[in-house]
């Protein structure tokens, strides 16, 4: 019984399998073509030529269909039982998820192993035809077609205007043709008729020219020489050979490209890895090298008594005495401090000084606000005036504007309190008591003696001796010089060892990309099935439409994923671990996920589950609103 289920179920795998791999890597391969479809066409490539880069290019892409297929054929192989309810029997039967799933996790693990020999054995031949091939397709010249009323120029030292081409393909008439003889010279070539035909070896053009004329020019050939001379001689007929042989794809020896990385072995890989970090490990070797050639302190240190004189400089005769550089700079620090306190001092009178002019700007400016309020306030009491009568009838004569006699304001010996200045003298006072001049804050000052003694004045304490500080003074610049010369030797020393170092440190990481590649490629198999095959039982839906949906966005995840982690390694973002296995360590994680939920026959991707939720949701929003109503009625 159980033997029977366990062919039923790796037969039920092996028709999807084989069908779906061979659309993936049909549709791999127009890919290929949709990229280099102008390298091909048009160069006269033969069939058997154009077979054998298909060939190859399909062997190069196994291993990236071969997940695609076993994903999307563990998703239909399952769907299809889940569908015709033949799952539902092998549960019912008390056959759990797992013991069902292990015929196709044995044949998944076959095709891994098979898939880790493909890419370490047969993948490297593989990609050294394939590249040689396509090399070969790239580099071969377009066909030879001359098109009517075009130069054609693809013939080295030629080209070539026919006016009119015969429906026979080789009569041609209204022929131009322009031969480079060498220099600034040229050679041409006109007729009214002739024959083009190419050899049966296609290794030669044979034009045969019939009434027409040459016209050579002979001489030094130099530009402005004024020595050439030109010779023209007609014919009645004239033969002329062009060599073609540039035309014919030329087939590349497959050593050239043996020791890339994609031609490689797994073992060949790690001795390839090995050999690299040996050199890069010689390219530090020799820049440390050169570098002390350079830096001469290095060697010192040893040897001279460096230590003792580092901690007692009264040794050395090129350098001044810790002590005296020491109490050098402490004056100097006391000088700073002393310039910044006088400095500071002459700057708070200055303030004080400020701050008294800021406060009589201040009341002049109270003063002309509280003017211009009573200003405007008179203006507004005398306009108001002017327009309502007194109410004793007619005007005084003798108190115009209607006030009466005993008024303060009419009355002469009763002056008022202060003046009314106009509106315009007043908002005159108070924009330049509000001018930018008027609010400049005093600027803090720096003391004499430049930054230097600027720098003194800002620190707490006095700063500790530098080397600089023990070089003497008549040896400061010869020091910086040659310091500022050894610097620029030591760096052009070391330019080309740090260009080689990164050159190979690139390849390094291409091999060691290759080399986990080969193993990611070939686990990535086990991990489409441990996806495709719990999904499947989860979905329940067989045949090529809802199983390829899922297969195509798990599959561009791994994908991309694979496609991120090699662009991390090759930057150096990732170590080759983190990056070559970034989709591995995502996906499997999902697929146990998966097979969990489907133990425990999860409704996942069942919409009536989800109809249900989300009827109960709006069930309880509704509810909620009416709840909502009545609470506000």
């Amino acid at each position: 019984m159980i033997k029977k289920l366990d062919l039923l179920i790796v037969k039920a795998f092996i028709g999807p399998f084989v069908a779906t791999f061979f659309i993936t890597l049909f549709v791999l391969v127009l890919q290929f073509f949709w990229l280099y479809i102008d390298d091909v066409v048009g160069k006269g490539i033969d069939g058997l030529t154009v077979g054998r880069l298909v060939f190859y290019l399909s062997a190069t892409l196994v291993p990236l269909a071969l997940p695609l297929a076993v994903l999307l054929s563990s998703i239909m192989t399952l769907g299809n039982l889940g569908e015709t309810f033949e799952l539902i029997a092998i549960k019912a039967a008390g056959i759990s998820l797992l013991r069902f799933m292990r015929p196709l996790f044995f044949v998944s693990l076959a095709l891994t192993i098979l898939a880790f020999f493909f890419n370490n054995n047969i993948l490297p031949i593989c990609n050294l035809r394939m590249n040689t091939i396509k090399y070969d397709i790239i580099v071969t010249k377009p066909a030879f077609d001359i098109k009517e009323g075009v130069f054609y120029d693809r013939i080295e030292g030629f080209v070539i205007k026919i006016g009119k081409k015969e429906k026979d393909g080789s009569t041609i008439r209204n022929v131009v043709i322009y031969e480079q003889a060498g220099g600034q010279t040229d050679n041409v070539i006109i007729a009214d008729s002739g024959q083009m035909v190419v050899t049966p070896d296609k290794q030669s053009l044979e034009f045969i020219l019939k009434s027409g004329t040459r016209y050579q020019e002979q001489g030094s050939g130099s530009a402005g020489a004024g020595n050439s001379q030109l010779t023209r001689m007609s014919f009645k007929q004239y033969r002329k050979v062009m060599d073609l042989s540039s035309f014919r794809m030329n087939k590349t020896d497959d050593s050239t490209f043996k020791h890339n990385y994609q031609m490689l072995t797994l073992a060949q890989l790690t001795r390839s890895i090995d050999s690299i970090e040996k050199i890069n490990a010689g390219y530090v070797a020799t820049a440390s090298k050169d570098n002390n050639l350079y830096m001469k302190f290095a060697a010192m240190l040893d040897t001279t008594g460096w230590q003792a004189v580092e901690k007692d400089t009264s040794r050395s005769k090129y350098l001044m005495s810790t002590g005296w550089a020491t109490d050098s700079i402490r004056k100097a620090w006391t000088t700073a401090h002393h310039r910044r306190d006088s400095v500071d001092k002459v700057w708070a009178a200055l303030k004080k000084t400020r701050d008294s002019l800021d406060e009589v700007k201040a009341k002049a400016l109270a003063q002309a606000q509280a003017q211009a309020a009573a200003a405007k306030t008179a203006a507004a009491q005398a306009a108001t005036a002017k327009k309502t009568p007194p109410s004793g009838g007619a005007v005084s004569p003798g108190h115009p504007g209607g006030t009466s006699p005993g008024s303060p304001a009419a009355s002469p010996g009763h002056p008022t309190g202060s003046p009314v200045t106009s509106p315009a003298v007043a908002q005159q006072a108070i924009a330049a008591a509000n001018s930018p001049a008027a609010v400049t804050p005093l600027p803090h000052p720096d003391i004499p003696g430049g930054a230097a003694m600027n720098r003194l004045a800002d620190e707490k304490q006095p700063p500790a001796v530098t080397f600089g500080d023990l070089i003497p003074d008549s040896l400061q610049s010869t020091v910086i010089n040659q310091s500022m010369t050894t610097l620029n030797s030591a760096k052009v020393g070391l330019d080309q060892p740090v260009l080689l170092y990164k050159n190979e440190d690139n390849n390094l990481r291409q091999h060691e990309i290759a080399w986990h590649e080969k193993i990611t490629l070939a686990v990535a198999v086990m991990v489409m099935f441990l996806i495709g095959a719990p999904l499947g039982s989860i979905i329940r839906k067989g045949g090529i439409g809802l199983p390829l949906v899922f297969a195509v966005v798990f599959f561009v995840i791994f994908f991309l994923l694979n496609n991120f982690g090699k662009k991390f390694v090759k930057e150096s973002v990732l170590t080759p671990i983190g990056g070559m296995w970034m989709a591995t360590y995502v996906l499997t994680p999902i697929g146990l996920f998966l097979i969990y939920k489907a133990m425990n026959d999860s409704q996942l991707f069942n919409k009536e589950f989800y109809f249900r939720i989300s009827r109960g949701v709006r069930a309880f929003i509704q509810k909620w609103r009416s709840h909502k109503k009545q609470a506000a009625v």
